[in-house]
């Protein structure tokens, strides 16, 4: 019994030691001002992982409903990206506009599943 509860205990600690190890530098939060280019970057990123995120879900769906769904997505696309346009406009984004962004956002940002956990939704 004790050399189990050891066992996990060294099983949690190696885990905690090795995690930061492997982290990807690129989940550091941003620094603003941050240079246009920079953020279009980021965000056209992150729109062509919910793109193939979407399309995951469509190929699961009849025709019409994926239609729809794909209509639904590019029109929130196009609303983020008049918002980016406006950020980007004089070379560099604030904190402040890159919220404005993030605000256009259908999901505010993501945390969407926050409201399971009785966060806000």
């Amino acid at each position: 019994m004790r050399s189990k509860i050891l066992g996990a205990v060294l099983v949690g600690l190696s885990c905690l030691v090795a995690v930061p190890a492997f982290a990807d530098g690129n989940n550091t939060k941003p620094n603003f001002p941050m240079p246009a280019a920079e953020f279009q970057q980021h965000v056209q990123a992150r729109q062509t992982k919910a793109r193939e995120h979407m399309e995951k879900k469509a190929a699961q769906l009849p025709a019409d409903q994926a239609k729809e769904l794909r209509a639904k997505f590019d029109a929130n696309i196009a609303k983020v990206n008049a918002e980016v346009a406006k950020a980007v406009a004089d070379g560099t984004v604030t904190k402040e506009e890159a919220q404005a962004v993030r605000a256009a956002s259908p999901h505010g940002g993501g945390h969407h599943c926050d409201k399971d956990k009785g966060g806000k939704a």
